[in-house]
């Protein structure tokens, strides 16, 4: 009789923790089941953008936006009528807090675009989503790794015709930033379109895998000038091979005691 009352008393003990493990893998099952993609600089106009059909299906797409500070532009298919649930974040990084990027939907039906730091293709309207105003954005946990994000917009939007639409995110301020795209609700297969996609989400959230970000992108130069070696370290990134702080270092170092030779050579007298 006493055993009985004790394995009752350790059951109920017992059943707060399961329920919150249950709860905990429940909530793992669903931040798997969705599709995970990652831009690297190669979706910038609207022929190469990121093509995903079924826009009701669970996508996130990570981004980091370098210099030249080009957009990235994803492609939808969808019908009239149709409701298009979108969010634009950031991960928490403290260099990003002030950071504000935009969003722009792109596509028939749509208002007469106004002026865009990007190419609108013929036919098409837009309709742009500033987060300029955001103050203090909602801190949210990721879909994937459960990585903390700033959440800047949140939008449902219900789609005025039929046909091919973009969604284009990009920095204003033309500055390094990441930022994702995710959209639809609908639970997926999860397939991502690189290896371990899970360790490069978290990797894309920590700042020591990025330590330009926010930086203002150089204005580009003229045609016939050669950019220092600074600015193209600069405008590489880590993402694109930059070369490490030591070695731009070491670069700019080795320009300048070539032009001091230079000026030496120049001062000194002729024989």
């Amino acid at each position: 009789m006493v055993n009985a009352r004790r394995r009752t008393a350790l059951l109920l003990r017992l059943a707060p923790l399961a329920m919150t493990l249950a709860a905990l893998l429940a909530s793992a099952s669903r931040a798997r089941a969705r599709e995970i993609f990652f831009d690297y600089g190669s979706h910038t106009g609207a022929d190469d953008a990121l093509e995903l059909v079924d826009i009701a299906l669970a996508r996130i797409v990570y981004s980091e936006l370098g210099c030249p500070s080009d957009p990235v532009w994803l492609k939808l298919v969808a019908t009239e009528g149709e409701a298009l649930f979108v969010q634009l974040g950031m991960p928490l990084i403290e260099a990003l807090r002030r950071v504000r990027p935009s969003l722009a939907l792109v596509g028939p039906g749509l208002p007469r675009p106004g002026r865009l730091p990007f190419e609108v293709p013929a036919g098409l309207g837009a309709q742009v989503f500033a987060t300029g105003g955001v103050r203090e954005p909602r801190v949210v946990r990721g879909p994937v790794a459960a990585a903390r994000s700033w959440l800047l917009l949140e939008r449902r939007i219900v789609l005025p015709a039929t046909g091919s639409y973009y969604l284009v995110a990009w920095s204003p301020e033309k500055r390094r930033v990441r930022l994702w795209i995710a959209l639809g609700e609908e639970e997926t297969e999860e397939i991502s379109n690189v290896d371990d996609p899970e360790e490069r989400a978290t990797a894309f959230h920590q700042p020591w895998t990025a330590p330009d970000l926010s930086a203002p992108c150089a204005p580009a130069r003229p045609p016939g000038r050669a950019p220092s070696a600074a600015a193209c370290a600069h405008a590489a990134g880590p993402a694109g091979g930059a070369l490490p702080a030591a070695a731009a270092g070491l670069a700019a170092a080795g320009l300048a005691a070539r032009a001091a030779r230079r000026l030496r050579r120049r001062r000194a007298p002729r024989r």
